[in-house]
């Protein structure tokens, strides 16, 4: 059984052109399945819309929070990448599955208990968020029908991080691309009331998405089930905790968690700033947010296969290749990206008017997207930097410059110039794009030192 099921494996790379073809061959996969999650997204976004800018404003106002609390399992989302890839790396797949095992069964237990405690406080979130009264009630509805399927969310993203650590980005792709159609399909149904279903707009959204997500878990569940995979699990295996690997995946995972905590945590005080200019200005927020994530697909699909190569080069102890895989990778990116900020530039306010038609809101979601323009390029950098750093375990120092980035630039200088100086939206988007510029530098320091090299030697016992 190869350990790269869908890549190339990192014994048969020796050249630039292979390095290429082997990003190519991860990334594509995921850029086809990040890219239609996004488009649904902004589909998902445009079909709310038609109930009213208050539609678009109370989905916002509960995607940040539910974000926020999926954000603690990145912890193992990504420190089961990282065992795995470098299992993958050395040939190892009894390791790998155990990795994979451990993790499934601690995200089921936590999910539970998130579920328990979210459903009953989403009110009292939804209002800590400030919210205005006509998006309260819609707000806290959507909120506790997505924490009610959080077991099935983040189940499918553990197992999901378990397969591309082993280079397969198909089956992920293929159980998002039919979930994506479920989600868009059940909005249709639930949102607006057709084919005799009862019309229950912003809550039927929600209601949709979390179906999808059920569907995308079932589906990734049974492909690890197959034995044909380098990674399997069944209920036939032993699921007794084995503290060994869970400590590896935590202390690689929990500073990731903590950096998704640190940028939710910004997130979701970025966004009450924002909501308290008032529910307009918040639905420009929000679809400037939509179209920057789904500009986002390219630099998160290269990001992904970086991680995932970067692992894998280290775990055949072949440091050399990784340095030349994040070299060819943000090279890509930096040129994709800087393409996706021109249509920004020009053409921004047409896209932001295909979510609404309120003139006010168009104005200032393509004011927006024209900082976010020049911001493409810091961001390709980050991005790919960021993903081989999480690749070599370095995780801790992604952290710091989550923190100071999202803590120290873009909430602080927000604050100053949307709030204190009187710019609004545009000073807060100004803040946006200066917080990637610092990231973007300090990735950069960190990887020109070379210290992520050595992460391989605390982590030689793994496989």
């Amino acid at each position: 059984m190869s350990s790269k099921e869908n890549g190339v494996p990192v014994s048969q790379i020796e050249t630039s052109a292979d390095i290429r073809k082997a990003i190519f061959k991860l990334a594509l996969p995921a850029l086809a399945e990040f890219g239609l999650m996004m488009l649904v997204q902004m589909i998902d976004m445009i079909q709310v819309g038609v109930l009213g800018p208050w539609a678009i404003a109370a989905t916002g106002l509960a995607v940040q929070p539910t974000m926020l609390v999926f954000s603690v399992f990145s912890a193992l989302v990504v420190g089961t990448t990282a065992l795995v890839a470098r299992a993958a790396g050395a040939g190892d797949r009894d390791y790998a599955c155990r990795v994979t095992r451990q993790s499934f069964v601690i995200v089921l237990i936590m999910g539970v208990i998130i579920t328990a405690v979210g459903i009953p406080a989403s009110g009292s979130i939804i209002r800590l968020m400030g919210a205005n009264a006509d998006t309260i009630a819609p707000a806290t509805i959507y909120m506790q029908i997505i924490m009610a399927g959080t077991v099935f969310t983040i189940g499918n993203m553990v197992l999901a991080a378990s397969l591309r650590g082993a280079g397969d980005m198909v089956t992920p792709m293929i159980s998002n691309m039919v979930a994506n159609v479920v989600n868009l399909f059940g909005n249709w149904v639930l949102i607006n009331g057709m084919l005799g279903f009862p019309r229950w707009e912003v809550a039927g959204a929600a209601v949709a998405t979390s179906l999808s997500r059920m569907i995308a878990f079932f589906i990734t569940f049974h492909a690890v089930y197959r034995r044909d995979k380098f990674i399997h699990i069944s209920l036939k295996d032993s699921y007794r905790l084995e503290p060994d690997i869970l400590r590896k995946v935590l202390d690689i995972g929990i500073p990731a968690a903590v950096e998704q905590l640190i940028m939710r945590g910004g997130a979701l005080l970025f966004t009450r700033l924002i909501a308290g200019f008032g529910t307009l200005m918040f639905a420009a927020h929000q679809i400037a947010i939509n179209i920057d994530s789904l500009g986002l697909v390219p630099v998160m699909a290269f990001q992904m296969a970086t991680t995932t190569l970067v692992g894998q080069g280290l775990g055949a102890q072949k440091p050399e290749l990784s340095e030349e895989v994040t070299h060819q990778s943000t090279i890509i990116s930096v040129n994709i990206m800087s393409l996706v900020g021109l249509f920004f530039f020009l053409f921004g306010k047409y896209v932001v008017g295909i979510f609404t038609k309120d003139a006010q809101v168009i104005s200032m979601g393509a004011g927006a997207l024209k900082i976010l323009a020049l911001a493409q390029p810091f961001t390709a950098v980050y991005f790919v930097l960021a993903g081989a750093l999480r690749g070599a375990g370095d995780t801790k120092y992604t952290m710091y410059v989550s923190t100071i980035g999202v803590w120290g630039v873009r909430l602080l200088l927000g604050y100053i110039l949307a709030d204190l100086l009187g710019m609004a939206l545009i000073g807060a988007w100004i803040a946006v794009a200066a917080d990637m510029l610092v990231r973007m530098l300090l990735a950069l320091r960190r990887f020109l030192s070379g210290h992520w090299k050595k992460q391989v030697l605390a982590m030689e016992e793994c496989c």
